[in-house]
């Protein structure tokens, strides 16, 4: 039996390599307006609802997509798609390129370093280097990270054009523990101290008994892309321990030098 397409066709494209070509059209308007719901991805792309859903379920099926919050009307990438995007742009060797100043900070500290990246509206943790200390902060390699919450989201909002910051703090400006900072313009405000210090502090903002102290890493244009980011349980931390480890985080990431592309 021969499956016949009857979805609309592009030029001489036809069965199968359409269907393809169609869920990859959806899939790159996904990632560019994230969350977003059939309705709306049927007319950016041309095609019938029917056609859409069809193609959502198989990209949700497949592990490309996820539901937000499990609402299943609106749709997000996940970080599937990630070691294919970041070969492509030469990020894949940003776990390198910044192994050796994590493995120093790790030294100095003695505590759990992680690596984050900017991945869309959020961070995605890269690599860590584990404390040898019996209680230690532990987020998982994979795990995406709220920027308006962590450390690490405010050392790379710092670095990001001001109303790119503005954008994505008031899109995800939820709270997750009652020391989360909401109030946009108090954010934008703490940003420029992130700025001017070359570090930023976040104290149980995302998790209740954990700390942690950030510095970006910055492309070639002076926007970030990552941050070294020092995870502290609560009880270890003071502001003496911020000042201090702040200055190694700010000294090891400037070390590095700008990130550009085919590292």
């Amino acid at each position: 039996m021969t499956a016949q397409n009857t979805e609309p066709a592009t030029g001489q494209n036809t069965g199968a390599i359409q269907s393809v070509l169609n869920a990859l059209r959806i899939l790159e308007h996904i990632g560019t307006l994230q969350p977003v719901g059939v309705s709306e991805l049927s007319r950016q792309v041309g095609l019938p609802k029917s056609s859409v859903q069809r193609a959502v379920i198989t990209l949700d099926k497949a592990g490309w997509i996820r539901p937000v919050e499990g609402d299943r009307t609106q749709w997000r990438l996940t970080s599937a798609m990630l070691g294919i995007s970041l070969k492509a742009f030469g990020e894949y060797s940003l776990r390198d390129y910044a192994e050796s100043a994590m493995a120093e900070l790790q030294r100095r500290t003695n505590e759990t370093v992680h690596l984050v990246s900017l991945d869309g509206n959020t961070g995605l943790v890269l690599h860590r280097l584990d404390s040898s200390q019996a209680v230690r902060a532990f987020v998982p390699v994979g795990t995406r990270s709220p920027l308006n919450a962590t450390g690490s989201g405010q050392a790379i909002l710092a670095f990001l054009p001001e109303a790119r910051a503005r954008e994505i703090l008031s899109e995800t400006g939820k709270a997750y523990t009652d020391r989360t900072i909401t109030d946009i313009d108090a954010q934008m405000e703490r940003l420029k101290l992130v700025r001017e210090r070359g570090y930023s502090i976040n104290v149980a903002e995302w998790r209740a008994e954990v700390a942690s102290i950030a510095s970006p890493i910055l492309s070639i244009d002076g926007t970030a892309v990552a941050a070294l980011v020092i995870s502290i349980p609560l009880n270890r931390f003071s502001d003496d321990v911020a000042k201090e480890f702040g200055s190694w985080a700010s000294e090891l990431a400037q070390a590095l030098g700008p990130v550009t592309v085919g590292l």
